[in-house]
């Protein structure tokens, strides 16, 4: 992947994690707004069980990760992460403690990726304004949607007929 293909200083990243534990399967995503809010990355990937709040963070490290490989961290003046999970929201900016051994392992993985780029945010939004990075979670769990397939078989070409007629005389 070539670095600064798009040119942006601040970025909006939209992330989110999707489970199915009865499979033993998670999916991540991550969508990638540049300063004139165009889409201009997204990736996702399907990771082993974890749970939800797990997944949730698992999705901000692994869209961080994803940007240390397109873009210069010193070029990025802000990114701004915007997920549905207000636990990571409230533990990532001070505002509750994070007890759960699982979840502290991941925000101690989480805050040296967010320490590489100069201003990192973390917003709450409602789960209806991250529709597009739901989507792409649960993409990588279920893999991509599968478009109709039409039938091979002809219509029984008596009632075509009959239909035609009808049609024709109306």
């Amino acid at each position: 992947m070539k670095r600064e293909k798009h040119i942006s200083h601040a970025w909006k990243i939209y992330t989110d994690g999707a489970i199915r534990p009865e499979r033993g399967i998670s999916g991540l995503a991550a969508l990638v707004r540049n300063d004139q809010n165009r889409i201009c990355y997204w990736w996702n990937r399907r990771t082993g069980k974890l749970t939800n709040n797990e997944a949730e963070y698992a999705a901000v490290i692994f869209a961080l990760e994803m940007m240390l490989k397109v873009v210069r961290p010193a070029s990025c003046h802000e990114i701004a992460i915007f997920t549905d999970s207000q636990i990571l929201v409230h533990q990532m900016t001070g505002k509750a403690v994070t007890n759960s051994p699982g979840l502290q392992r991941a925000k101690n993985r989480l805050i040296p990726l967010v320490k590489k780029f100069q201003n990192v945010t973390f917003t709450h939004i409602p789960r209806e304004q991250n529709k597009l990075a739901d989507a792409l979670a649960f993409e990588a769990i279920e893999g991509p949607p599968r478009a109709s397939r039409p039938s091979l078989a002809a219509p029984r070409l008596d009632l075509w007929e009959q239909f035609d007629s009808i049609w024709r005389n109306t």
